[in-house]
């Protein structure tokens, strides 16, 4: 295995990292930076980098210095460490000298050189490098080096040393601050000159757009690197030295969102100060928007919760504390948004400066209250965060509007990978005043989309959480109450002592829940009346606790609950049994047993030349040949053994069981060969590789492979917890009524139902609306649930998990139902489900408490019809007699 590849799986690369890696090493495959002149690499990374480059290093520079265009997001820093890991192992090169152009990115690189941090630089290759040595402004003056006989003596070390530096601290002038050009008595020198000693310093600059300014390039060059390599998202027209690129063009919808330029066309009419306000209240309108779908997505996928923001970008300070004043303001959105808003620009200073800093570093955490985010040319790079999904520019120009340094901010995935949700995959950039000219720079554009709000407007959803009888709490302290009494169905319920067993491990759960105790036996033991004493003591203990005005709103604090009597709990569960099929989460699994069967070697190699071989000896300047004499011929002493233990290692099925079956079919062939022993072992020696691949394609023709179906019941009953919808503002309507915006379906939610598990039910089309009308109407129907996503458990291939879109109870049979329009009931993926669901319900009827039949039934939307009852509707599904024989 190559180094890059190795990089590559110690590091978990990205595909453009490992790209970027791959043209690095066959440009310095080729180079010894200590030696090399510009020219020479300018050649060979011309000759090596993609698309064969014109290559051009910047005149200012007195060595080789190689540029990676990548776009924000897609991990420079990470690019940078396997790098330096590379020039470490391929050329021994110990000493990286990393450059920032600015405090925030200084700090950022100094904690991300640390092992504990989750974006550590070196992630994945701590056991091959151990930790390096990292100097900067802080302990720098602890280098270990000497001054003597006009020389530094540094200390040898076999490890990586890096430093890192702001290039306002490495100018030449006189700071009062940061000296880093003054003698220094506890170095010998300056540190600048400690490091121009190092005769293989690489400079590795962040951000590297920062330092094509005059003052800068001299500063670095002062230092005598034997390379440098620059990572930017934005190169200057001056980089011709680009070795491999991966702009937002190509990461966006893959490693990146995608930008959307939003904006209104009818603006005619309106001050300025009126399209400020409109970009606004627009932009917290997406906003609110997105909060709704990110929501639901998290709740759905069983995932923590992410926070949107938005950015607003202002013309200056005076503006941003006006914008400030009108988001803090009661009329703006009703006040919501007051107390989560913050500046950050020069202007603020001290202790609110400090706070803001805070609150902005740890904007991602849902503790932190803060939504909306105002700046002033202060968050270009370095400020890092997933979930930033709306920018307001209300400062600048068409230009700037779309400068990469500001849209990079919002352009990380909050999921770290696409959804395939269009909410989800985009950023949102509001631009009326400039929407008409941004359209026709964007046209042509593949990183952008457009939307109209005049023609498409903001929906304004309501995101409403739908649970069966219990809410979240509630149903926690269920579930656990559940796999406290082992009961297996629903029905189980109806049992008046299991009654009595469930409230007692409500009570329990509860008391446990809420002040856990130092001894459980003292719980566990408690009779009935004693712990509805204990709970009700608990309950109010903590109601009496007492709240600052400083507690913060969305803490890690469970929410108190009030403890439920025993009627009303007894009522709670009655009800649980009467709506709730008892369905087993049951993982699916498959194990496969391969066997070859007897074979009959033939040899399809016709002959095998065995002639000798000669050594000569000629003179090639009198062209004559001076001696001939035949070669020692080379051979195999045991050529069973041999081509046996080739053949083990060439079929990855074979082991040590098979080896009478592999010695037979080696037997086989080698008695084909003609001639005596003496020849087979020569033939052997020199055939091997080509007879093992002629016995290894035999051998493979005559295997047999049998996959046998296993299954592991996980539970014996699922809890189906809450769902999420977002509703359109009428968009809550009777399950019996038909709405003309079929289109829209998935944007209402109907109510009304009596033996749904869920009282009210989302659908993707009206087809499954008929057949919950159905299901209300037909007295055959016991009851059914809506399963929402990823609770059921139920998997169809790696990683995916299906849901199918109604469980059905009937007086003798339980069914899975998939809804699909007739142009996909044969659909490919549609078919791996249902596999996957007739495999689930042949398991779930050999464990099925109820004693029922489980059967799956595909059903096209064109076959179900209001007033047909169930039953008929089921025999119109689709025929998928032998569909898991294939």
């Amino acid at each position: 295995m190559g180094i890059v590849n190795k990089i590559n799986w110690a590091m978990s690369l990205r595909e453009p990292q490992l790209e970027a890696l791959t043209y690095f090493d066959a440009i310095s495959s080729k180079l010894e930076y200590k030696t090399c002149t510009k020219e020479v690499a300018e050649q060979v990374a011309k000759e090596n980098c993609e698309n064969n480059r014109n290559i051009k290093i910047d005149s200012d520079f007195n060595f080789p210095s190689f540029c990676f265009e990548m776009a924000t997001g897609i991990g420079k820093t990470r690019l940078m460490g396997a790098s330096i890991y590379y020039l470490y192992k391929t050329k021994g090169y110990k000493h990286f000298f990393i450059l920032a152009p600015g405090n925030t990115i200084y700090d950022k690189l100094r904690k991300e050189t640390m092992p504990h941090h989750p974006k550590y630089m070196f992630k994945g290759l701590e056991a091959e490098m151990g930790r390096p040595k990292v100097y900067d402004g802080e302990n720098y003056l602890n280098y270990p080096v000497k001054f003597t006989q006009q020389e530094f003596l540094i200390e040898k070390t076999s490890e990586i040393q890096i430093f890192i530096f702001n290039i306002g601290k490495i100018f030449q002038r006189g700071d009062v601050q940061f000296d880093f050009h003054d003698f220094k008595e506890c170095l010998g020198g300056s540190f600048a000159d400690v490091l121009k000693s190092f005769d293989d310093l690489v400079i590795c600059m962040d951000e590297a757009h920062r330092y094509y300014a005059d003052k800068s390039k001299k500063a670095i060059d002062y230092l005598n690197p034997i390379l440098g390599l620059e990572f930017t998202a934005t190169p200057k027209k001056e980089n011709k030295n680009i070795i491999y690129s991966f702009d937002l063009a190509k990461g966006a919808g893959k490693y990146l969102k995608i930008p959307v330029v939003m904006g209104r066309t009818n603006t005619a009419g309106f001050s300025a100060e009126d399209i400020e306000e409109m970009k606004m209240k627009d932009g917290i309108k997406l906003h609110e928007q997105r909060k709704s779908v990110v929501y639901k997505y998290c709740v759905e996928n069983n995932l923590p919760q992410v926070k949107p923001i938005v950015l607003i970008s202002c013309k200056d300070t005076a503006h941003a504390k006006e914008v400030r004043d009108v988001i803090d303001s009661d009329e703006f959105f009703d006040g919501r948004y007051k107390g989560k808003v913050i500046e950050i620009h020069s202007g603020t200073s001290g202790v609110e400066s400090d706070d803001n800093i805070r609150k902005l570093l740890t904007i991602e955490d849902n503790t932190n209250p803060i939504e909306i985010v105002l700046h002033v040319y202060k968050l270009k790079e370095g400020w890092d965060v997933n979930n930033l999904f709306t920018i307001v520019p209300l400062n600048a120009a068409k230009s700037e509007i779309l400068a990469l340094q500001t849209i990079g901010r919002g352009l990380r995935l909050p999921f770290g990978q696409i959804t395939g949700q269009d909410e989800l995959d985009t950023l949102d950039i509001v631009a009326h005043d400039h929407y008409r000219e941004l359209i026709d720079d964007v046209k042509s554009n593949p990183i952008f989309k457009t939307r109209d709000l005049d023609e498409n407007d903001v929906p304004q959803n309501e995101s409403v959480d739908v649970v069966s009888e219990f809410n979240d709490g509630q149903m926690a302290l269920f579930a656990q109450t559940v796999e406290y009494s082992a009961i297996k169905s629903f029905q189980d319920i109806n049992d008046l002592k299991i009654q009595e067993e469930l409230y007692k491990g409500y009570l329990k759960a509860y008391a446990k829940e809420l002040k856990p105790v130092k001894d459980d036996k003292e719980v566990d033991q408690m009779s009935l009346f004693d712990l509805e004493s204990f709970a009700n003591n608990t309950a109010t203990a903590e109601d009496n606790v007492q709240t600052t005005e400083n507690d913060v709103p969305n803490t890690k604090h469970k929410q108190k609950l009030p403890v439920m009597k025993k009627d009303e709990f007894i009522d709670k569960i009655k009800k649980v049994a009467q709506r709730s099929v008892s369905v087993p989460r049951i993982s699916i699994g498959y194990s496969s047993t391969i066997n070859f069967k007897p074979v009959t070697i033939k040899r399809s190699i016709v002959d095998f030349d065995t002639a000798s071989s000669f050594i000569e000896r000629y003179d090639i300047i009198n062209d004559k040949l001076l001696m001939s004499i035949e070669a020692v011929t080379l051979e195999t002493p045991d050529p069973v053994n041999e081509l046996a233990c080739m053949l083990l290692d060439s079929i990855d099925e074979f082991d040590s069981n098979d080896a009478e079956y592999i010695i037979d079919v080696v037997e086989q062939y080698i008695n084909l060969i003609e001639g005596s022993f003496e020849d087979k072992k020569k033939i052997v020696r020199r055939y091997a590789t080509v007879i093992i691949e002629d016995i290894r394609k035999q051998v493979y023709a005559a295997k047999e492979e049998h996959t046998e179906f296993i299954y592991n019941v996980e539970k014996d009953l699922i809890l189906f917890g809450k769902f999420v919808k977002n509703v359109k503002p009428d968009g809550k309507v009777d399950f019996k009524k038909e709405i003309a915006d079929k289109k829209n379906i998935r944007q209402y939610l109907y109510t009304g139902y009596k033996k749904s598990y869920y009282p009210d039910n989302g659908f993707d089309s009206d087809d499954e609306r008929k057949l919950s009308v159905i299901l209300e109407e037909d007295q055959e129907v016991l009851r059914w649930i809506k399963p929402p996503l990823n609770q059921m458990g139920l998997f169809y291939k790696a990683g995916h998990q299906y849901n199918p879109d109604f469980i059905v109870e009937t007086a003798d049979s339980k069914y899975l139902v998939e809804v699909k329009a007739s142009n996909m009931t044969k659909d490919e993926d549609v078919l791996d489900k249902a596999k996957s669901a007739i495999k689930w319900c042949e398991c779930a009827t050999g464990v099925d408490a109820d004693k029922k039949e489980w059967k799956f039934r595909l059903i096209s939307g064109q076959n179900i019809a209001i007033g047909n009852n169930f039953k008929y509707t089921m025999g119109m599904s689709e025929n998928l007699e032998g569909l898991t024989n294939e």
